[in-house]
């Protein structure tokens, strides 16, 4: 990790141990002014030690809850493996992440109660991902539908993390995700998917393997959801640190069908053994 803060963090209420956490889920969950839960006991962020590894919580019952915003840079450092689906690259290798904490929001059901800044340090790591880009031409279709290009490139990259735990031994927490509109090293747009832990564990990799099972899996969901514009059984993440902005159904269909072997009237053809779609909670 890139930050001079330890490696993890005690969780600490009158004198004794809550629970430790690692450095990201720390920054994530247990920052300065986040409500916290434990063993379903609410708990208040008091403060936050990130020299000595100490978070200081205080019991509390509140009606609301906190939600962290973060930025994202990735740069690539190796290709390790590329193949090609249906004319598009799909690129496996090593990169480095850069996650920074900026803010926070308190929320009390649909209400946005206010937004507060954090300084937090840079939370960098060497990982492995896997990353690829929509064809050539597929913004400008979008655009002509419509819809916004951005928003499906974000919704693509959160309905194929969404799917991953049906095939990759894993939880939605333990990866990573960033769609970018032009990407500086490759300047076309891009999305990532890393696996969310120094030196990477396998999961971009196997999902590298099983891409085109994943991405018919993700526009199944999107496709088969009753929703209209997206909503947390489809697009929505419960994870995402750009708070759900921008995100385009249309778009995502677009883009996911653009990875899927299609007939003419714009269905899968069926030779991917699908799994029943789920419904994606925010738990």
């Amino acid at each position: 990790m890139g930050s001079t803060s330890p490696d993890s963090f005690r969780v600490m209420t009158e004198g004794r141990t809550l629970e430790t956490m690692d450095r990201n889920q720390a920054f994530r969950e247990a920052h300065q002014g986040a409500v916290l839960l434990h063993q379903g006991d609410q708990y208040l962020v008091d403060s936050m030690d990130i020299h000595h590894g100490i978070i200081r919580v205080s019991k509390t019952e509140v009606d609301y809850y906190t939600r962290p915003l973060k930025s994202i840079e990735i740069t690539v450092r190796k290709v390790i493996e590329t193949k090609t689906l249906h004319d598009i690259p799909i690129i496996f290798g090593d990169v480095e992440v850069t996650e920074q904490y900026y803010a926070y929001k308190i929320i009390r059901g649909d209400t946005l109660l206010g937004v507060e800044a954090l300084d937090l340090p840079t939370l960098t790591f060497a990982t492995r991902a896997l990353w690829f880009s929509p064809p050539e031409g597929t913004r400008e279709v979008i655009q002509a539908e419509g819809s916004d290009p951005d928003g499906g490139l974000h919704g693509s990259e959160h309905a194929f993390i969404a799917m991953m735990p049906l095939y990759v031994l894993c939880d939605r927490w333990d990866i990573g995700g960033v769609s970018l509109p032009v990407h500086p090293e490759t300047a076309r747009p891009v999305v990532f998917v890393y696996d969310g832990y120094e030196g990477g564990i396998g999961l971009s990799e196997k999902a590298y393997y099983l891409f085109e099972e994943i991405s018919a899996h993700a526009l199944q969901l999107v496709q088969e959801c009753p929703c209209k514009t997206g909503c947390p059984a489809c697009i929505f993440s419960p994870k995402c640190g750009n708070d759900n902005q921008p995100l385009d159904k249309r778009a995502t269909v677009t883009i996911l069908k653009s990875l899927c072997i299609t007939n003419e009237s714009g269905h899968l053809n069926g030779t991917i053994p699908f799994l029943p779609a789920p419904k994606v909670s925010d738990d």
